[in-house]
Protein backbone atom coordinates (compact mmCIF):
# COMPACT_ATOMS: atom_id res chain seq x y z
CA UNK A 1 0.00 0.00 0.00
CA UNK A 2 1.66 3.11 -0.74
CA UNK A 3 -0.32 7.35 -0.21
CA UNK A 4 0.78 10.08 -2.05
CA UNK A 5 -0.58 13.64 -2.01
CA UNK A 6 -1.79 15.65 -5.45
CA UNK A 7 -4.43 17.73 -6.97
CA UNK A 8 -7.08 17.22 -9.61
CA UNK A 9 -7.37 18.76 -12.64
CA UNK A 10 -10.42 17.68 -15.29
CA UNK A 11 -10.02 13.53 -15.02
CA UNK A 12 -6.27 13.27 -13.98
CA UNK A 13 -4.66 13.82 -10.23
CA UNK A 14 -1.24 15.70 -10.44
CA UNK A 15 1.39 14.82 -8.65
CA UNK A 16 5.25 15.34 -7.95
CA UNK A 17 5.80 12.17 -6.76
CA UNK A 18 7.96 10.38 -9.52
CA UNK A 19 7.94 7.00 -7.46
CA UNK A 20 4.64 6.50 -8.61
CA UNK A 21 5.98 5.27 -12.03
CA UNK A 22 6.37 1.48 -10.13
CA UNK A 23 2.31 1.37 -9.38
CA UNK A 24 1.42 2.37 -13.30
CA UNK A 25 -1.32 0.60 -14.25
CA UNK A 26 -2.93 -0.56 -10.68
CA UNK A 27 -6.11 0.51 -9.68
CA UNK A 28 -6.65 3.41 -6.57
CA UNK A 29 -8.97 4.55 -4.52
CA UNK A 30 -8.44 8.55 -3.96
CA UNK A 31 -10.44 10.41 -1.38
CA UNK A 32 -10.85 14.06 -2.13
CA UNK A 33 -10.15 16.29 0.67
CA UNK A 34 -12.48 19.75 1.30
CA UNK A 35 -10.40 22.83 1.42
CA UNK A 36 -12.68 24.17 3.39
CA UNK A 37 -12.43 22.40 6.34
CA UNK A 38 -9.21 21.90 8.14
CA UNK A 39 -8.15 18.79 9.05
CA UNK A 40 -5.45 17.31 11.75
CA UNK A 41 -2.66 15.19 10.57
CA UNK A 42 -1.62 12.27 12.55
CA UNK A 43 0.95 9.87 13.44
CA UNK A 44 2.21 7.04 11.25
CA UNK A 45 1.58 4.38 13.61
CA UNK A 46 -2.20 6.03 13.81
CA UNK A 47 -2.48 5.97 10.29
CA UNK A 48 -1.13 2.85 9.92
CA UNK A 49 -3.05 1.00 12.07
CA UNK A 50 -6.79 2.62 10.70
CA UNK A 51 -5.84 1.81 7.28
CA UNK A 52 -5.43 -1.91 8.45
CA UNK A 53 -8.37 -1.71 9.72
CA UNK A 54 -9.96 -0.85 6.98
CA UNK A 55 -8.94 -2.88 4.73
CA UNK A 56 -9.82 -5.38 6.85
CA UNK A 57 -12.82 -4.23 6.66
CA UNK A 58 -13.59 -3.83 3.02
CA UNK A 59 -11.40 -6.63 1.89
CA UNK A 60 -13.67 -8.29 -0.18
CA UNK A 61 -14.14 -4.59 -1.85
CA UNK A 62 -10.27 -4.73 -2.31
CA UNK A 63 -10.19 -8.26 -3.66
CA UNK A 64 -12.89 -7.44 -6.46
CA UNK A 65 -10.38 -4.66 -7.64
CA UNK A 66 -7.67 -6.63 -7.63
CA UNK A 67 -9.15 -9.09 -10.09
Amino acid sequence: MYATTGTIQGNTVLTDDYSLERYNGRKVIITVLEEEKQYNTVSDEKLFALSDSLISQNLEAYKELAK
